[in-house]
């Protein structure tokens, strides 16, 4: 019918360019928090963009759970505020017919989220596991970051360089202290660069300069000038960490009967729902008073949003120690905010059905 389509239409357009917003908000926060990561040393340059990718993912169901609730309430509000409402009322059609179209258009959203925290999303967080201990493993080329001190082997050395080429990866004017058996040495060089000989070993080459050697608090150090200098990079070593929860596959979790992978089980499924619910709570929501102010009806979606959201983690919370039974407390958010979507659209329905009377 015609209403449908309008509605689909505005849905559209409006879960689009609020989505659309959101990421671009959310990659510039963590844009910004990764180069703070770079800059304080604990991330490589090249990882920037890969772990960008990863943490987006990780984020997206909700961002996409928050673009689908405007994407409703929107349009909708509009209508109330134009009084296209009341016209189609006084047509016959009433508030509950809405709730077709509008579910309709979410479902494929539904259908993407689920696909996003059941299977996408363990894999994104898995690769990005894997590639975090990639990077720890590596030599302490990654950790040289321009105008920066950075420490390798527990503090054992400790490296500054002034610049860096990245098209050649030559730095200019090194400064390298390390501490072997007691021993202090200090290599100030012009420049230096990363060799890896065909045998996968990594060298770190400086180029004209001078090494002093000796013990702290004692004047008898050695200096040695030289064209090259030639240091072994070995690759550090990386402690095995456990298994997080939030990597493991679908079958993993159905098969683990722990606290945990319920609790995992429940906000994998529960984010996907919520969007669902929440599209329907819109309807009834955007109803809009235009004797009052309009950001009011804002304010109360948007607290409607943040007491769902904390509903969801709270039972997740209460699940993974096991202080709530896990059918409880996936069912527990659902049904209570199911229970406040249908006494809306009762208010709302009544509200209808006066205005078309008085109409």
């Amino acid at each position: 019918m015609l209403y449908r389509r309008a509605l689909t239409r505005e849905m559209g357009l409006a879960t689009g360019a609020v989505l659309a917003v959101l990421i671009a908000i959310a990659l510039v926060v963590l844009f910004i928090r990764l180069l703070g990561d770079v800059a304080r040393g604990e991330l490589a340059n090249e990882a920037v963009f890969a772990f960008l990718g990863f943490t987006l993912l990780y984020f997206l169901p909700v961002l996409m759970t928050i673009a689908l609730f405007a994407g409703v309430l929107l349009p909708l509000s509009r209508m109330w505020r134009d009084s296209e409402m009341v016209i189609w009322f006084g047509a016959g059609i009433s508030l509950t017919q809405w709730l077709r179209p509008v579910i309709a258009f979410a479902l494929p959203f539904v259908g993407v989220m689920l696909l996003l925290t059941l299977v996408i999303n363990p894999w994104a967080q898995t690769k990005k596991n894997e590639y975090r201990q990639d990077l720890k493993s590596r030599s302490d080329s990654a950790l040289v970051v321009p105008g920066l001190f950075a420490e390798s082997n527990g503090g054992q050395r400790v490296y500054y360089v002034e610049s860096l080429n990245p098209l050649t990866g030559t730095v200019r004017n090194v400064f390298m202290q390390s501490r072997l058996d007691g021993q202090l040495g200090l290599v100030v060089a012009r420049e230096g660069n990363h060799t890896e000989l065909p045998d996968g070993s990594r060298y770190l080459v400086f180029k004209d300069g001078r090494r002093y050697e000796g013990t702290p608090g004692r004047l008898d150090y050695r200096i040695a000038q030289f064209e090259r200098y030639w240091m072994r990079l070995d690759a550090a070593p990386v402690e095995a960490t456990g298994a997080n929860i939030r990597y493991a596959p679908l079958t993993q979790l159905l098969a683990e009967p722990s606290p945990l992978a319920h609790a995992e089980l429940l906000w994998r499924f529960g984010v996907p729902f919520s969007a669902l619910v929440l599209a329907a709570i819109a309807v009834p929501l955007s109803f809009v008073n235009t004797r009052a102010r309009r950001s009011w009806g804002l304010l109360f979606a948007l607290l409607v949003y943040f007491v769902y959201n904390n509903l969801l983690s709270l039972a997740q919370t209460w699940v993974a120690q096991g202080r709530l039974d896990v059918w409880a407390g996936s069912l527990a958010p659902h049904v209570l905010m199911l229970g406040v979507a249908l006494g809306l659209f009762y208010l709302r329905s009544a509200q209808a059905g006066l205005r078309s009377r008085r109409a």
